[in-house]
């Protein structure tokens, strides 16, 4: 009787370490999960990158590796290829590097979007392809800003402090990083300096 008793308490405790174990081994995988989409962009990318370097050297390395196949000269052919990869290291991190600033501006022009057109973005392209698509749908998916036509304006041109802005001055205020209440008073000036003229 008390080997049984033994028994179902080692039992016991050996399935409390195999739980314990478990949930521990779970809430690490969560910790370090990285969102699948991410994964395969960065793959993609990587990998394109990888076949386009591997495309333009193709032809001379085959001819170079047959002809120390050729002489037998393993060792200056495993020495090449050591160079090569040494040579591919620093261009990889380069490709992270723009990859990981191409999705800045990528999220960067997301967030302009109003967020219920954001949904009609595909998922399924890479950060390039999106900002492309962006580039070609812009105008689609933003909301139009209406004309100025002065709308509760008093009195034209009475020194009311109020000057037209024209699309042109918009897009040099955004370029310059001005606030509207910059963009107003710019153009409240520069109507005034006309009037003087």
């Amino acid at each position: 009787m008390a080997n049984e008793e033994k028994k179902v308490a080692e039992q016991n405790e050996s399935g409390r370490d195999a739980q314990s174990s478990a949930e521990t081994e779970n809430t690490e995988k969560q910790e370090h999960m990285i969102p699948k989409s991410r994964l395969d962009e960065v793959l993609e990318k990587n990998k394109e990158l990888l076949e386009k370097m591997s495309a333009m050297d193709t032809a001379s390395k085959e001819a170079e590796e047959k002809r120390l196949q050729d002489q037998e000269q393993w060792r200056e052919l495993a020495e090449n290829r050591q160079k090569e990869l040494e040579a591919l290291k620093p261009k990889a991190s380069v490709a992270e590097e723009q990859e990981k600033s191409l999705q800045t501006y990528l999220k960067a022009q997301i967030e302009e979007i109003p967020e219920e057109m954001r949904s009609l973005i595909p998922e399924s392209l890479t950060t390039l392809q999106k900002l492309d698509w962006l580039a070609l749908n812009r105008s689609k998916l933003l909301k139009p800003i209406g004309p100025n036509i002065g709308a509760g304006q008093q009195g034209a041109g009475s020194g009311g402090g109020t000057a037209e802005i024209t699309q042109t001055m918009r897009k040099g205020a955004q370029i310059f990083n001005l606030s509207e209440e910059q963009l107003k008073s710019a153009a409240i000036r520069k109507a005034e300096k006309e009037k003087v003229n």
